[in-house]
């Protein structure tokens, strides 16, 4: 029986370094019946005649060139529908695909909407950092929206999802991260299962678009912990319009609290109270803690933390 169709979305800018390495990670997957389009989004290094090389050179390779920048997450946003194929998986311009990627990736699938995968970090020079995006094991089953409220895990480069289910996604929200709301939807509908395998070599460098709600707080310069701050302020705000109980608006509401108002010590305490006891519900990337525990305490305490120094310094300029 024939392999059914698998297209691989990628939008491109600037990407001209390791664009190669990438595309030749993608064609010479085990998994055979692929198509790949790749809009690429206003580049002006030599990113176009690389894929015009590729496409020349491959019948499976497809291209466009938008008239204007449109950003990555309105970019990705066009190009996903162009796809043919009844499985999409979504790539990066700079990473480096394990060979067996989308043949592992369709089996898991099953009848879910969407399945995600682990990722190992390389730098500049595709040496491994030692480092990988998940670090334990998640189950996904047991986890609700609720739990991608905080932090993004559902990376866009370690997805393949099903076109049927881009009819739930689309349009993308304006602001936020595109991946991080498909795994929201994801999650919401639950049409979601994960594979537990590293399959993609995911390049962490001073160019690239980071998903940095990943890792804690800890050891963050400041401007890190505000960008990483309004992302999650800024995606809290785009669920909420999307919630369609009262109960669902509720709980996020509370999350929400926390990252829009100046707080009094009671409204704080009732929040340092929620967030404590909603522990492993928000932070499913930890290992789960007991109701009474000296790491979760402090944890939880050093996140407010961080989030009232942000909140500060925004409000001190007008910002928020």
């Amino acid at each position: 029986m024939r392999e059914k169709l698998i297209t691989v979305v990628m939008c491109t800018y600037n990407g001209e370094r390791y664009l190669r390495k990438q595309l030749d990670s993608i064609i010479t997957q085990t998994y055979k019946n692929i198509e790949v389009i790749i809009v690429d989004d206003c580049s002006t290094d030599n990113t176009y005649s690389i894929l015009e090389e590729y496409a020349a050179k491959y019948a499976c390779v497809h291209i466009r060139q938008n008239k204007n920048n449109l950003g990555f997450n309105k970019n990705f946003e066009q190009a996903l529908p162009l796809a043919n194929g009844e499985f999409i998986a979504i790539s990066d311009q700079d990473d480096i695909w394990y060979p067996e990627k989308l043949t592992k990736l369709y089996k898991r699938i099953g009848n879910k909407g969407l399945v995600f995968s682990n990722s190992e970090l390389i730098d500049e020079n595709d040496q491994l950092t030692g480092k990988r995006l998940l670090y334990n094991a998640i189950e996904v089953d047991s986890l609700t929206y609720q739990s991608i409220l905080i932090n993004n895990f559902v990376t866009g480069h370690t997805v393949l999802l099903k076109r049927e289910f881009l009819k739930r996604a689309l349009p993308f929200p304006a602001d936020g991260y595109y991946d991080w709301w498909l795994g929201f939807i994801a999650f919401y509908y639950n049409e979601i299962t994960y594979l537990d395998e590293v399959l993609t070599a995911y390049r962490f460098h001073s160019d690239s678009v980071v998903q940095k709600d990943i890792f804690n707080f800890r050891g963050k310069s400041s401007h890190e912990v505000l960008s990483q701050y309004n992302s999650t302020r800024i995606q809290l705000e785009q669920m909420k319009l999307y919630l369609k109980s009262k109960y669902n608006e509720l709980f996020l509401n509370k999350v929400l609290l926390l990252y829009k108002e100046r707080l009094t010590f009671f409204k704080r305490t009732q929040l340092f109270l929620f967030i404590y006891s909603n522990h492993n519900v928000l932070f499913p990337l930890r290992k789960r803690k007991r109701l009474i525990s000296r790491s979760r305490f402090k944890y939880v305490s050093n996140y407010l933390k961080e989030i009232t120094l942000a909140k500060q310094n925004l409000m001190k300029y007008n910002l928020l």
